[in-house]
């Protein structure tokens, strides 16, 4: 009996030992693993850096600890990286271009059509100075053909002209000496109210 208790407890000892052993070895992995993930981390060596550390981000617990690490990129990475940028930014300059362009085709259009208006009006008053040089015109042919006439009977057709702003350019463009004697043989209260049209129209010249 004492045998069999003797040879339970070798067995279970030699168990024992190997858990040990088991364990042992355990530790001393780990321990390597450790002391070469510090070399790594501490010199870089291979440039396994990066990658050390990406992979130790993803683990519960030092990942936090640790926070995202930006992979290590490439010089054709970079310039790619670069000439993306340079895009974005030649892509805005040309909005900002555009935008411009509107800008000043609305500016032409703007002028374009104010120099319109301006045409129209310039030519409104084209046909306004044509008419007034027409009137002016036949009325210096009066002035002349009355200027020849006997003042009673000058006098006499003046009295009958409907137009008013007419009877008064004809005398303020015949001689002061006509004018007056037709002026003389006119209704005085006609007479004076063409004088006072006359001295109005020379006041505003």
């Amino acid at each position: 009996m004492q045998q069999v208790e003797k040879k339970k407890n070798v067995k279970t000892g030699k168990i024992h030992v190997k858990l040990q052993n088991f364990f042992l070895i355990l530790m001393i992995l780990a321990l390597t693993a450790i002391i070469a993930a510090g070399c790594i981390l501490v010199f870089n060596i291979g440039g396994a850096k990066p990658a050390l550390l990406k992979y130790m981000s993803t683990w519960p617990v030092v990942g936090n600890i640790i926070g995202p690490v930006e992979e290590e990129k490439t010089p054709q990475q970079i310039e790619l990286e670069k000439i993306e940028q340079e895009k974005n930014a030649l892509k805005i300059k040309e909005e900002q271009l555009n935008e411009k362009e509107k800008e000043i085709e609305e500016k032409e259009k703007t002028l374009a059509a104010k120099e319109e208006s301006l045409k129209e009006k310039e030519a409104q008053l084209d046909e306004r100075l044509d008419r007034l040089n027409t009137k002016l015109d036949s009325v210096m042919e009066q002035v002349e053909y009355l200027e020849k006439m006997d003042a009673a009977k000058a006098m006499r057709i003046l009295s009958n002209m409907e137009s008013k702003d007419t009877v008064v350019q004809i005398l303020r463009n015949m001689s002061k000496d006509k004018s007056s004697s037709i002026l003389v043989l006119m209704d005085p209260v006609q007479a004076a109210q063409i004088l006072e049209d006359i001295a109005a129209v020379e006041g505003s010249n």
